[in-house]
C-alpha cells in the first residue's frame, strides 16, 4: 500500500497508468521477498525456503529486477532506480517493524547486562525514516537524478557496518560478520555508481 503511494507521487516521472500502480507495487514486493530469501540461501548455502532472509538481497539482487523492468517497459534506468528506491527503503522499514514483533534480529546483550540488548532494530527504523526524508527531497530535485540508489547503497552500507558490531551474528573472519563484508561491498559499489552518474551528467553539460 505504501509502495502504491510512492508510485502515485512519482507516476509522471515513470509515465505509468494508474491501473498499473497496484500491480507494480505487488510485483515489487514479490521480487523483494525473492531477493532477500535468495541472498540468504546463497549466504548460508541453504534452500530458498529454509534460509531465512537477508536484507542485503535488496541491495545486490533487486537491481537486476529494476534493470530488466526498465528495459522491458522502455523507461530510463535512472528514473526506475530513483523511484523504486523509495519503495525499497519503505519495505525494509516495515520489515524491521516485523522483526520487533516476531522477536528476531535483536542486538547483543549490553556489556554487564543479562537482559538489556543493543537497540539495533530501533536504530535501523530511525535510520530508514531519516533516509526516506533525505531521498525524497533529492528525488524532487532534477540535479540528483540517478543518484538515489547509490546514495542508498552507501548510506546503508556505512550504517550496517557500524550496527553489525551490535548484532548477534556469527563471526567468520576474526571479529567480522558476513554483514561487514556485504556492507563494505555495498559502499564500494555505491560510490562507483555515484561517481559514474556524476561523470556522465557532467559530460552532457
Amino acid at each position: 500500500m505504501v509502495g502504491c503511494i510512492w508510485l502515485s507521487i512519482f507516476r509522471e516521472r515513470l509515465a505509468i497508468h494508474g491501473v498499473m500502480i497496484p500491480i507494480m507495487s505487488i510485483l515489487h514486493s514479490i521480487a523483494g521477498v525473492i531477493c532477500v530469501r535468495l541472498f540468504a540461501s546463497i549466504e548460508s548455502w541453504g534452500t530458498l525456503l529454509s534460509s531465512g532472509q537477508s536484507l542485503f538481497g535488496s541491495i545486490f539482487l533487486l537491481p537486476l529486477f529494476y534493470f530488466a523492468g526498465a528495459k522491458i517497459f522502455r523507461r530510463r534506468i535512472g528514473d526506475v532506480f530513483d523511484v523504486f528506491t523509495m519503495c525499497t527503503v519503505t519495505t525494509l522499514l516495515f520489515a524491521r517493524i516485523a522483526c520487533i514483533f516476531s522477536g528476531c534480529c535483536y542486538g547483543m546483550l549490553l556489556p554487564g547486562s543479562e537482559s538489556v540488548r543493543w537497540p539495533t532494530r530501533e536504530l535501523e527504523l530511525v535510520f530508514y525514516i531519516i533516509l526516506l526524508i533525505v531521498l525524497y527531497r533529492k528525488n524532487r530535485s532534477v540535479s540528483h537524478k540517478g543518484e538515489i540508489w547509490p546514495i542508498y547503497m552507501i548510506s546503508y552500507g556505512v550504517f550496517r557496518f557500524v550496527v553489525e558490531w551490535m548484532r548477534e551474528e556469527k563471526a567468520i573472519l576474526g571479529f567480522f560478520h558476513y554483514g561487514h563484508i556485504w556492507a563494505i561491498l555495498s559502499v564500494v559499489i555505491g560510490f562507483s555508481v555515484y561517481f559514474e552518474v556524476k561523470k556522465r551528467r557532467n559530460s552532457h553539460r
